[in-house]
């Protein structure tokens, strides 16, 4: 059996890394962090490292099928863009145990690679400008028309927000509204001093009629706009490993990817920049303002449901977004 440090991964996973790195000093230990509901571990094999992402069905609703879908598109779809010579995924994928359990490598901080936003300046310049690049990169990609199907890339993200009609809840229900502006207000008392400002404004929003309708009419052009560009549509720090001596990024968790409207991922990239208290005001070109107005209303109001998991900080993080996506918006109009 492996050595167990605080591993989150089940004893029958572990069973099996035990039988598949037979012969190897084995340590697994837990990952922190990020709002998936799956179990993840890092294993140490005999100084490299592998990163496992384990669905346990006993504690998931309806036996895990949504996590079971995911991670086998995550499985297919690395393969698949490896075959077609596409680099800012992992060098290789396997899906074991029944497709409960997804091995890939890890990209270690010993061996260079980072999943947090670089500290000094100019390597943070060099991080953004990196990513940005990487979803152009992915923008311009053209797969055979029947991987479509097979690897569900079909477009998605446009059309599921613009289904929420952006911010149009709340011209029509003020008691929704009250509710934001109560959330917004208790979080000028908690938030980081660069989030201070953009709570503000959020709060201004919710009370200004023109405003709202402004980002309702901005909203309804995202539904104009071609889903016709290849999108990982979850560009976040911590999905995202760079090595700056290489200058090299490589994006993980690809289930939700698919095809979406130019500038996608690139925009919620620099969101979560700018929450993060980046200025991303070098990369303003590079942002959708169809794209800022829908995720104003969709990730607002999609914060006032229920914790994903206890003490997860997703419903925060969301609302967070809708502050920074309103603040963009108005920075870009």
């Amino acid at each position: 059996m492996p050595e167990r440090i605080d591993t989150t991964t089940t004893h029958k996973a572990n069973n099996f890394i035990a039988k598949r790195y037979a012969g190897s000093h084995i340590v697994i230990h837990s990952v922190q962090g990020g709002y998936s509901r799956n179990r993840r571990a890092i294993i140490d094999i005999d100084g490299k490292s592998v990163f496992a992402k384990e669905v346990d069905t006993e504690v998931l609703p309806d036996e895990g099928a949504i996590e079971l879908g995911w991670i086998k598109k995550d499985y297919q779809l690395v393969n698949e863009f490896i075959k077609h010579g596409i680099t800012i995924t992992p060098e290789w994928a396997e899906l074991h145990l029944n497709g409960h359990l997804l091995l890939l490598p890890s990209y270690k901080k010993e061996d260079g690679w980072e999943w947090t936003l670089p500290d000094d300046k100019i390597t943070r310049t060099k991080y953004i400008q990196a990513v940005i690049d990487a979803t152009k990169q992915l923008e311009t990609t053209e797969l055979p028309e029947e991987l479509t199907e097979k690897l569900s890339l079909q477009p998605f993200f446009r059309d599921e927000i613009a289904k929420y009609e952006g911010i149009a809840p709340l011209l029509v229900d003020p008691e929704l509204r009250t509710q934001l502006i109560d959330r917004y207000t208790r979080f000028q008392e908690k938030n980081d001093d660069h989030l201070l400002p953009m709570n503000i404004q959020m709060v201004e929003t919710l009370h200004d009629d023109v405003a709202l309708k402004h980002l309702k009419k901005q909203t309804a052009r995202l539904a104009e706009l071609p889903n016709d560009c290849l999108n990982h549509c979850d560009v976040r720090s911590d999905n995202i490993a760079y090595n700056r001596q290489a200058g090299e990024v490589k994006f993980v968790d690809w289930n939700w990817a698919s095809y979406a409207p130019a500038k996608f991922g690139a925009t919620e990239f620099l969101l979560d920049m700018a929450r993060k208290g980046v200025d991303v005001s070098p990369w303003y070109e590079d942002m959708s303002v169809e794209l800022l107005a829908a995720t104003v209303g969709y990730y607002m109001i999609r914060s006032l449901k229920p914790p994903l998991t206890p003490g997860s900080t997703l419903r925060e993080m969301q609302a967070e977004t809708a502050a920074v996506a309103n603040y963009l918006y108005r920075q870009l109009m």
